[in-house]
């Protein structure tokens, strides 16, 4: 009985301290002056960096670039987020050859913003969008993923949350012509 015990109490203690999510405390926000933008005089839609730098029109945006919308409420987003903190450290990326921006929008505040990108790992720049107006060129509901070419088109959209890496991964790869 003894050996029971000491073993379900064992079992209980391994058990409570292991954990499936990972943590990953390295995110900040760093400023949107490494995203490239396009010659236009339109200011029609600007929304304004999430480290309050500066704002940016969506019809400024270069690419190749993956544009992220999320939420730090949004469960979707919360399943998601690591495949693209992985993404964000491939050769591609770190190089400046495609680039990736977050469009947070919604949130409670921007300190809700900014503690779950610190949480979550993340280090490329985001917009914030507390009033909805991406709605207008991103349509309603989180997460949706855009890929822009250089010319500032968008070439694919993912609509709702990745289930798998390899899914986001292979997106990335057919919408710019690249290997992650």
């Amino acid at each position: 009985m003894k050996k029971i015990s000491i073993l379900v109490v064992t079992t209980l203690l391994i058990s409570s301290c292991s954990s499936t999510t990972q943590v990953n405390s390295s995110g900040f926000v760093p400023g949107c002056d490494q995203i490239r933008l396009l010659d236009t005089a339109d200011k029609s839609t600007l929304i304004p960096c999430l480290d309050g730098a500066g704002s940016f029109n969506f019809n400024q945006l270069k690419g190749p670039m993956v544009i992220n919308v999320w939420g730090s409420w949004c469960e979707g987003c919360k399943e998601e987020m690591p495949y693209f903190v992985d993404l964000y450290k491939r050769q591609a990326f770190e190089s400046g050859q495609v680039q990736l921006l977050g469009i947070n929008v919604e949130e409670s505040s921007t300190d809700d913003a900014v503690q779950y990108i610190k949480k979550s790992g993340m280090s490329w720049p985001h917009l914030e969008d507390l009033d909805g107006i991406s709605k207008s060129k991103f349509g309603p509901g989180v997460p949706v993923t855009w890929f822009v070419n250089e010319a500032g088109e968008n070439v694919d959209t993912k609509i709702g949350a990745y289930t798998s890496k390899k899914q986001l991964f292979e997106q990335v790869e057919k919408a710019f012509g690249i290997k992650l």
